[in-house]
Parts: structure tokens; sequence; C-alpha cells
């Protein structure tokens, strides 16, 4: 392993080495959680027209001065054209949604009316010009900007892209990822173990984050301890826009994650972090990029969550966030490598606390179902007392 760094210098030697992905355009309907390659700008008006907000009436204010009451002359829905004029002292009964008549200028929603056959009448205090009106591209003129290009696509940004008829957005192609699990001990999940055998759990995992990260997963495959085999399994997938790997990248007498992936793709940008769990981890810049995970389950959860989430997230123009909480009770740990340390929060007040579930080893991943995620705490101190604030990340 090469000498040791921080966990921030291995996040940004990740980030500083994002491939460019290619675009696509796609129906509407399939684009939810998907990436804008493209803007969204008004096609017209938002709104297209003078838009009435209230049920009730509308008419022109100027009729007042001469009646304080109104006779209707008849019904002006939503979805209908504009009107004939109104002759004096008459007012439409209008809904919600309609286009406000050229000619009326005043809306009157039912509660400040009363009504006796067609005839309205109403405190003329209440008649307000311009009150209740939606007014014709009070909100965005033909051309604005609605949408950034980049931005994840959600139930409103799909409101919006149908609103411009924008029926088929273009894209970014979804980040297309190999796994490569690794170790003779481990047989699928579907097997029955012989008592030196442990059943496959890292893919599943990798692949359930990597669903809702947005990725697709192109090929999965387990592999032997044997050099040949990796290197064969990896070199027909060097065309991949990510390749993980997981375990085979420590100092083992059978690790041969390294040199394997030195001899297609030569020496890492990294190998070995400040950190527990997760000390091995590797990344090379590529083309393709890889990440090489250490083998043990939790391991897996940590690095995977630390560097591989915002690298794809990255990749996809999203921002990755994390948030600060409060350590609800004392955390003791040797330097010289952060920590990484499974937690549970809740709601103190305004303040989110975290409380403590450690693990017994890194291969203790089935004590984690009860946390909410994990924090990571400096190497820097011995102790942190109650209060200390730390650096949540949840599982996904």
């Amino acid at each position: 392993m090469n000498p040791l760094i921080t966990p921030d210098a291995a996040e940004a030697v990740t980030l500083a080495h994002l491939p460019v992905l290619g675009t696509e355009e796609i129906p509407l309907e399939e684009a939810h959680g998907r990436v804008l390659a493209s803007e969204l700008r008004a096609d017209r008006p938002l709104p297209p027209y003078d838009r009435v907000m209230m049920d009730g009436i509308c008419f022109r204010k100027a009729d007042l001065e001469e009646s304080p009451s109104l006779t209707i002359a008849g019904d002006h829905p939503a979805g209908a054209s504009g009107p004939d004029p109104l002759a004096p002292g008459h007012c439409w009964e209008v809904m919600t949604g309609a286009c406000l008549p050229s000619d009326c200028d005043t809306v009157l929603p039912y509660e400040q009316i009363t009504r006796q056959g067609s005839s309205i009448s109403f405190p003329p205090e209440t008649a307000i010009q311009g009150r209740f009106i939606h007014e014709e591209s009070s909100d965005h003129a033909t051309g604005d900007l609605l949408v950034s290009s980049h931005t994840l696509i959600d139930s409103r940004v799909a409101a919006v892209a149908a609103t411009v008829g924008a029926t088929t957005l273009k894209v970014l192609q979804r980040p297309r990822v190999a796994i490569f699990t690794t170790g003779d001990e481990v047989v699928e999940p579907d097997a029955s173990p012989a008592p030196h055998q442990v059943r496959q759990s890292n893919a599943a995992s990798l692949r359930a984050a990597l669903a809702v990260l947005g990725a697709e997963l192109i090929h999965h495959q387990h592999l032997p301890d044997d050099p040949d085999a990796i290197t064969s399994a990896v070199r027909e997938h060097l065309d991949s826009d990510l390749l993980l790997l997981c375990g085979g990248i420590s100092k083992g007498k059978y690790d041969f994650v390294r040199p394997v992936i030195e001899s297609l793709l030569g020496v890492p940008a990294f190998h070995g972090v400040a950190q527990r769990p997760g000390k091995p981890l590797a990344f090379w810049s590529g083309p393709p990029p890889v990440f090489a995970l250490p083998g043990n389950p939790m391991s897996v959860q940590v690095t995977f969550h630390r560097y591989v989430r915002p690298f794809l997230e990255a990749l996809q123009n999203q921002s990755t966030v994390v948030r600060t909480v409060s350590l609800a009770s004392e955390i003791r740990f040797d330097p010289p490598f952060a920590c990484s340390l499974p937690v549970t929060l809740r709601q103190e007040g305004a303040t989110l606390l975290a409380d403590p579930a450690p693990l017994s080893n890194s291969g203790d991943f089935a004590s984690a179902i009860e946390s909410d995620g994990f924090i990571e705490l400096p190497a820097d101190h011995k102790v942190f007392p109650p209060g200390s604030l730390a650096p949540f990340r949840p599982w996904l």
C-alpha cells in the first residue's frame, strides 16, 4: 500500500477524475429520477392570460358608479374563450382558472356577494380592482429560464416540462457500472454454504445502492482469487463508466486486485486511507475510474457511501447532502485513523442527536440494521465529548 491519505484528500482525488456522460432523449413519462441535459424555458407567457383566481363574479368596476348592484349576464367557465362584451351594469359568473374577459377588471368571490335571482349586491368597498386576478406573464415571460440543465427530474420538474410542452427530454445517460466481487470463500445467496464459506452480500448491497443513485448496473461477476480470471473479466468491461471491485485489495498473499488493475491501468491514484473501517480502499482515475473496496461488508458500506456515492452524484451534477449532528454521548478512539461509526438519530428540541451504535468489527454489518447512517470523526482527537459536531451520512 502507498502512504495513507486522509478521507477528505481521498474524496478530492476521486472527484477530480469524473468522466463525462453522454446524453439521450427519452419520453417525459419515463424521465422521473433522471438528470436534465438541457434547459427548460417558457414557450409562452406564464400565465398565458389574465387568470381568474376565485369562483365568483367579474365585472367593470366603473359600472358601480351608476349602481351598487349588478345583473348576471351568464356563466364564464374555465376553458372558455373570451365572451362577448358585457352590457353596462352586468357581470359574469366566473370560475377559478377562467380567462378574465377583456372588458372586466374586478373579481369578487362568492363569499363576498349576496345573490337574489340574477341580481348581485355587495358592499362597494369590497370591490378592489385587480384583486384575485393572476395577470398574464406575471410569473414568466416567453423564453424565461424555468429549469436549469443538470436538474434532477422530480414531480415539480415534470410538471414544468408538461406545461411548456416538453414531452421529450434530453437527459444524461445513466452511469454504466460493472461490479466484480472476489473471494474463494464466497458463494451465491441461493447456495447452501459449507462451514468455511459465506454467502455473497456485497453485490446485493451495491446493486440496491446503485439503483437509488440512478446508475445502471451493466454487469456483475463473482471472481475467484485468481489473477488470470480477474484480469480477463475486468479487461472485458473497460468500456464502463465506473468499475467497482470488492475484496482482494489488502496485503494478503491472495489479494490480487491491485496488481491486476495496475497491469491494465497503471499505478493507483491512491491505495490506503487513514480510516477505520475501509483502510485498504484504492482508486484508479482510469479510464475507466476504478474503486477497489475492501471485502468486509461494513467496509464496503462505509467506503461506498463515503466515496462512491458522492462520485456518482457529482458525475450526474448532483450534490451530496451531508448533515451535521451532535453527539449524544462521549466517544473515544485511538488515532491516527479517522473513525466511521454507525449511529441512530433522534431529535431533541432543535438539535439532532446521534447515539453511537458501535460494531464489533468490520464484518458485523447485520448489527448496523438499527442505525440510520454513520458519522466520521477525524483522527486528530482521542476524546469527543457530548455535543461535539460530526458530519452524518445516511445509508441508502
